[in-house]
């Protein structure tokens, strides 16, 4: 194998003097005044039957183009990423805050929210449950009364996994341990609000859509028949994304189908963008979780087996909720994740996916393993109280090795990367692990956390993959074309390496196209840390293909009688191994190869061995490879004041193969940072439906000044899977923090506290209860 040149470099971010110095454009920069302006009248109440819509005083505002309710629509009043569910316009019931009741087109934005303050609705209340326990209880009443695929009731799915005798190895345990765990609904927070510009097409009779998105192709599916067009005329473009975190694999829907069924309706470009509050309360959010945890171990801490209960708040719509097929969504993975990171050979789980009236639970960073892990990590800390076993030394007796399985029966293999042990080591070794904390003065109470985790690269699909588009110009350079999508974690900078490093050119002469159906191949959402993994591997397909060709033409047309495994390129110059006056510039052979007929443009394709995972039992390989981490925390908690402090965060993860370190870290830093804001203020209040905290004044989020010192350490474990041997890092970076947090607050004051996020107030309650014996 040739030695790495570009690959594993600290290149720069292709995008970032763009990006930092203002003179990108975003979608909202693309608004032109000849656009109308689309506004949405969102349901007064969570849960009502609407008994009557008067629009007629709304279309008397002057300046107002259109007002639209559910029969105006022109297709099919229903989408969604998995199945189609979500109304565009609701017609006689409203599920959630989010509901669209009507929509309106206007000369102004002035004008629609005129518009909007008089169309009258009238409504009949019905329950509101923000509560999936209280909302699967016999007698609630049915949020959805027709669901296309709810199992029963208000519970959309129940899914199972089975392996060993449990019951046996609780029979046989020194020790059990049991708890219940509670994590919040939270907001993605990302940093661009929601928007969309949809303008009819008069040369196709389609429609473009312009809205910063997850996934352009899966838009498209979704949305064609909301238009009522066929997908070959619906064009959906993604500009450079002001950040997602799995938020706008669903939000971007919700804003384009409302925006879409306007301009299709007036003939016209409409812009439509939400508030921020909107953003908060329409949009989709972190599924919270209820989980019943018990561990059964051994008196020298070997854990035995896991039975596990988890209860999902799916919010008013399926999203990412979890169904029996295709399984491949946030209730499937608590279950896969439910003994987190050990080799744990007895299991036990069930995952409730249960609708309420609170905003629909999508995909977020992490998608479903940090609550599991979480509750998983917990455990673990108490077992090792339990035992008088150092917290550290009770993981390096239970992770996964090689050759062992996981809880879905899936062995795990070095060649894959296999690097949890050496995570570990590292993180006890530079945060010093072994020394004890100085002591703290007064009220403040010093405290150390760890905690380990492990998650899946991609998502376990059926049809999981990827392709490219690669075009080598005559003068040398590369363009590629890919449909996943640059949301702020370096995508393209990584393809452009890994094209650089295959082909034997330089970073700077490739670049990578926008998202676009009219342009780019489907490469899968951006979404389950894949990208890296199943489109870098796609882009390597299609240069290998073009390298294997450019010295194919060099050996029969520039160095005659030259076998072309003894040519190569580098930085652009093609030449004969040995002999470097032997020489061409790679423009000259691209020259050559178009004038000889040898194609220029090559698809690239990769996928993964098939994923696999049984609706009977939970067994099967979900995914091809997995990253590994550890983190450990410092904190100190004010006991008066109930304010935890972050002192230090050390994290260690095996990424396979860092494509460019400088991503990594940052994916890991902010990881944490995110980790964080869910572990000690992140948390959307609900009160029968209705959000309380809907902006940045009540929903706190970390600020600079929030943050500790970050340590990350990157581990690298092969995956001999991935592109030089890469694993997905961006969505594993933020599962480790609030366990090791939650520990290390249990190790400051001595007080086991199970809910997040652990609020000054959670603190000071905890503090006087425990004082009170409570």
């Amino acid at each position: 194998m040739r030695k790495l040149r570009i690959v594993g470099q600290r290149e720069l971010r292709t995008d970032a003097i763009a990006k930092a110095t203002g003179r990108v454009r975003f979608t909202a920069d693309m608004r032109r005044k000849d656009m109308l302006t689309g506004k949405a009248l969102f349901a007064a109440y969570p849960h009502a039957l609407i008994k009557n819509i008067d629009v007629s005083e709304a279309l008397r505002v002057p300046g107002v183009v259109t007002v639209m309710t559910a029969k105006d629509l022109p297709g099919r009043n229903g989408y969604g990423v998995m199945i189609q569910d979500k109304p565009v316009i609701v017609e006689s019931k409203t599920h959630y805050e989010g509901d669209a009741v009507a929509l309106v087109a206007a000369v102004s934005d002035e004008a629609a929210r005129e518009a909007l303050r008089r169309i009258k609705v009238d409504y009949e209340l019905l329950p509101a449950y923000d509560d999936p326990r209280e909302a699967m209880k016999e007698g609630a009443v049915r949020i959805h009364e027709n669901h296309p695929v709810a199992e029963d009731g208000n519970i959309l799915v129940t899914l199972k996994l089975d392996r060993g005798d449990v019951e046996e190895a609780f029979a046989q345990a020194d020790i059990i341990i049991e708890n219940d765990y509670e994590t919040p609904i939270v907001e993605h927070c990302y940093m661009e609000p929601d928007v969309c510009i949809a303008e009819p097409d008069p040369l196709t009779g389609g429609l473009t859509v312009i809205s910063p998105a997850q996934a352009v192709y899966a838009n498209r599916r979704s949305l064609a028949g909301v238009f009522g067009i066929p997908h070959n005329k619906l064009r959906v473009v993604s500009p450079l994304v002001g950040g997602g975190f799995g938020g706008k694999e669903d939000s971007c829907l919700d804003v384009s189908a409302m925006a879409g069924v306007l301009a299709v309706k007036c003939d016209r470009p409409v812009y439509m963008e939400l508030t921020r509050e909107e953003v908060f309360r329409t949009t989709g959010k972190r599924h919270a979780t209820y989980i019943s945890h018990r561990l059964a171990a051994t008196k020298e801490g070997k854990v035995l087996a896991v039975d596990v209960r988890t209860i999902l708040n799916k919010g008013a719509y399926v999203s990412m909720g979890g169904m029996k097929e295709p399984l491949h969504a946030v209730t499937m993975r608590t279950l896969v994740y439910a003994a987190g990171a050990y080799h744990v050979p007895n299991a036990r789980a069930r995952s409730h996916s249960v609708f309420t009236n609170t905003p629909y639970a999508c995909a977020f960073r992490g998608f479903g393993v940090p609550q599991a892990t979480f509750a998983m990590e917990c455990q673990m800390d108490e077992l090792a109280r339990r035992l008088g076993m150092d917290p550290v030394k009770i993981r390096q007796i239970n992770m996964l090795r090689h050759n062992d399985r996981t809880i879905t029966g899936q062995v795990m293999l070095e060649s894959r990367g296999l690097g949890l042990g050496e995570c570990i080591e590292k993180v006890a070794e530079r945060f010093g692990w072994d020394k004890a904390l100085p002591a703290a003065a007064g009220p403040v109470k010093k405290g150390k956390g760890f905690a380990v985790y492990m998650y899946g690269t991609g998502i376990p699909l059926l049809f999981e993959g990827s392709n490219c588009y690669a075009h080598l110009q005559l003068d040398g350079t590369l363009s590629l074309a890919v449909s996943s999508t640059e949301i702020g974690q370096g995508l393209n900078t990584v393809l452009a390496q890994i094209a650089a490093e295959t082909l034997g050119i330089r970073v700077a002469d490739v670049v990578v196209e926008l998202s676009d159906t009219a342009k780019t191949p489907d490469s899968g959402p951006t979404v389950g840390s894949r990208s890296a993994v199943l489109v870098g591997n796609a882009v390597l397909d299609a240069c290998a293909k073009l390298r294997e060709r450019m010295l194919t033409v060099a050996a029969r047309y520039m160095f005659a009688k030259t076998d072309p495994r003894d040519i190569t390129i580098e930085d652009g110059v093609v030449s004969v191994i040995g002999k470097p006056e032997l020489k061409q510039p790679l423009s000259a052979v691209a020259a050559k190869a178009y004038a000889s007929q040898v194609p220029l443009a090559v698809v690239g394709s990769w996928y993964p061995p098939q994923a696999s995972f049984s609706a009977e039992d939970g067994q099967g390989n979900p995914c091809h490879a997995y990253a590994f981490g550890a983190q450990a925390v410092e904190v100190t908690v004010d006991v008066e004041t109930g304010v935890i402090t972050v002192q230090r965060a050390v994290m260690a993860c095996d990424v396979g193969k860092a494509i460019n370190p400088v991503n990594v870290e940052g994916q890991m830093e902010g990881g944490s940072a995110q980790g964080l804001g869910w572990a000690l203020m992140e948390e959307s209040i609900m009160e029968k439906g209705v959000m309380r905290n809907p902006t940045f004044h009540s929903y706190m989020i970390p600020t600079i000044e929030d943050l500790p010192r970050l340590e990350p350490i990157i581990v690298e474990h092969p995956n001999e899977l991935g592109p030089y041997g890469a694993k997905g890092v961006g969505e594993p970076a933020t599962i480790g923090m609030a366990p090791a947090i939650r520990n290390a607050v249990w190790d400051a004051l001595g007080i086991k506290i199970n809910v997040i996020p652990l609020t000054a107030r959670q603190i000071i309650k905890s503090v006087k209860e425990h004082e009170q014996g409570r």
